[in-house]
């Protein structure tokens, strides 16, 4: 890699315009001036192109005549990218400093066998670690503030070497949204890169309340998970993932009286196998076992359910 790689920071928007804001400003603020940055707008119709021209005509906007959800956003903006680095931000998530693509760049430099860098989310209001986007394989207490190898990032506040997109190849757009990061994950494993959380990089989440839906989680995510059980797992491995999971979705859904969705998502997602059949290509034994070793390190239950007491997951 290049001593000063081109970085392309992509943005995927939908109907955001104030948190878009922040993210665009703190994208334009960084101190590494190699870079581009991309807004993907998922066909928001709120002028938004407008509004870049002028205000923002440094800004690659890509338009889509759909809204394709969070992967086919990505991928648009994927695609386009020139950089050797892409970071990859949701509209409501934007850097904590002016340092942190320069932060990334030095990261990859001092880390060539590291291919992929999950970035610690930070609350808006605090700066403190968020727990809801804590899936890593490890205890927050414990690993907050240490970097380590995972299988898991938040695919709106990561940066990946482009080469890992042309080999793993992109977000698979059939899950719209919702653990679409665990599926590009298993793919980015199975070719063996490496992902590193990397605590020293951050970027505040503003959770924007916009746009979301009360039922989505509860629907995308069960449904999604069956796909990837599905897709990915040999069959016992895929059944042990698949009832831990279902058996998650089905606490977050009654605990926040959204069963009804929940339920919907089991539906959709047992008659939705058909249509990724032609997509199911299981991870290698290589993987499952890494993966195994990972999972050896996650918290008991108990430590979990303490996690949730602070900071109610979904």
């Amino acid at each position: 890699m290049k001593s000063s790689p081109l970085v392309t920071i992509i943005i995927v928007y939908y109907k955001r315009r104030e948190a878009l804001l922040r993210g665009l400003a703190s994208a334009r603020g960084q101190s590494y001036a190699n870079r581009e940055i991309i807004v993907v707008d998922n066909h928001s119709e709120d002028g938004i192109g407008d509004f870049l021209s002028a205000h923002a005509p440094e800004v690659r906007l890509i338009e889509m005549d759909e809204n394709r959800g969070a992967c086919g956003g990505r991928n648009a903006g994927i695609r386009a990218a020139r950089g050797e680095i892409i970071i990859t931000l949701d509209d409501d998530v934007y850097f904590t400093s002016p340092f942190e693509v320069a932060k990334t760049v030095d990261a990859f430099a001092e880390r060539p066998a590291v291919d992929v860098l999950a970035y610690r989310l930070c609350d808006e209001g605090t700066g403190a670690l968020r727990l809801r986007e804590w899936c890593h394989p490890r205890s927050w207490k414990d690993y907050g503030d240490t970097e380590f190898e995972t299988n898991y990032f938040v695919e709106g506040a990561c940066a990946a070497r482009k080469e890992v997109y042309s080999v793993a190849g992109l977000y698979y757009e059939p899950l719209f949204i919702g653990c679409e990061g665990w599926d590009l994950a298993l793919r980015i494993l199975d070719h063996q890169f490496k992902i590193l959380y990397e605590p020293g990089i951050r970027v505040y989440h503003s959770k924007s309340a916009e746009t979301r839906t009360a039922e989505r989680p509860y629907y995308f995510y069960t449904r999604n998970y069956i796909w990837i059980a599905f897709k990915h797992y040999p069959i016992l491995q895929g059944a042990c993932f698949l009832s831990v999971k279902l058996a998650m979705m089905l606490y977050f859904s009654v605990r926040s009286r959204r069963a009804g969705a929940y339920l919907r998502g089991v539906r959709d997602g047992c008659l939705g196998i058909g249509k990724i059949l032609k997509d199911r290509s299981c991870i290698q034994p290589e993987t499952l076992a890494y993966l195994k070793e990972l999972e050896r390190c996650r918290p008991g239950l108990l430590a979990r359910l303490s996690r949730h007491r602070e900071a109610v997951q979904l």
